[in-house]
């Protein structure tokens, strides 16, 4: 079985949180989780234990949604959390599943870009539970257990107006705003993505949902 991808020295330097999310091309889901192994997250997404894992690039990884039911996950860590980068199918935007994700005294977050219906998502679950969930740049509106359990950090960063409003901005500052709101998520979780290594290079490939053909993929079990 192929290890996990984790973030060596020569990347280091390109892990600078989840804020660069707002300015690239977003159209995956990301599904974090601190207390397990980035392979057992890609089993409580849905994907076989065990499985030979074959490496993929984010091309790749696109290239083999042949049905709206294929979901494919690449897997690593970072930060002290196993992150699942979910193409197609993305089951960690499910609350459901997410909280299940979290059983066991897991921590799990879902940043899911929404790309046809925004706005982009966050929601966070412990130990079996949602706590916290809303709409980047509508952070006014939350879900959850504890709703307002970033109402503190959103108003420290100026997202959260002393009116109780939200942050609103023109649409040509529509990715600042969204980068802001990634920030305060960043930081109260101390979430990490390696860019060069999710954009460029292979990560561990596991299958979610569907049968997409992997005969393209190199296995490195």
């Amino acid at each position: 079985m192929t290890p996990p991808a984790t973030v060596s020295q020569d990347v280091a330097m390109t892990v600078q949180g989840v804020r660069w999310l707002a300015e690239s091309e977003w159209y995956y889901s990301v599904t974090f989780a601190r207390g397990i192994t980035p392979d057992e997250l890609a089993v409580r997404l849905g994907a076989s234990s065990g499985a030979a894992r074959p490496t993929a690039t984010a091309e790749e990884a696109v290239a083999l949604l042949s049905d709206p039911d294929v979901g494919v996950a690449r897997i690593g860590e970072a930060g002290g959390w196993a992150f699942a980068a979910e193409y197609g199918e993305a089951r960690g935007t499910r609350h459901g599943i997410l909280t299940d994700i979290s059983r066991g005294g897991v921590e799990a977050v879902n940043l899911d870009p929404q790309a046809f219906h925004p706005p982009p998502l966050f929601s966070y679950a412990a130990d079996g539970e949602l706590l916290c969930s809303f709409g980047l740049g509508e952070e006014r509106r939350r879900w959850g257990s504890q709703p307002d359990l970033l109402q503190d950090d959103l108003t420290a960063a100026g997202i959260i107006l002393p009116t109780g409003d939200y942050l609103r901005v023109s649409a040509e500052r529509h990715s600042l705003r969204i980068a802001m709101s990634l920030g305060v998520i960043e930081k109260r979780f101390g979430l990490a993505l390696p860019r060069d290594l999710l954009q460029y290079d292979r990560l561990p490939l596991a299958v979610v949902s569907g049968s997409p053909a992997l005969d393209s993929l190199g296995s490195d079990a």
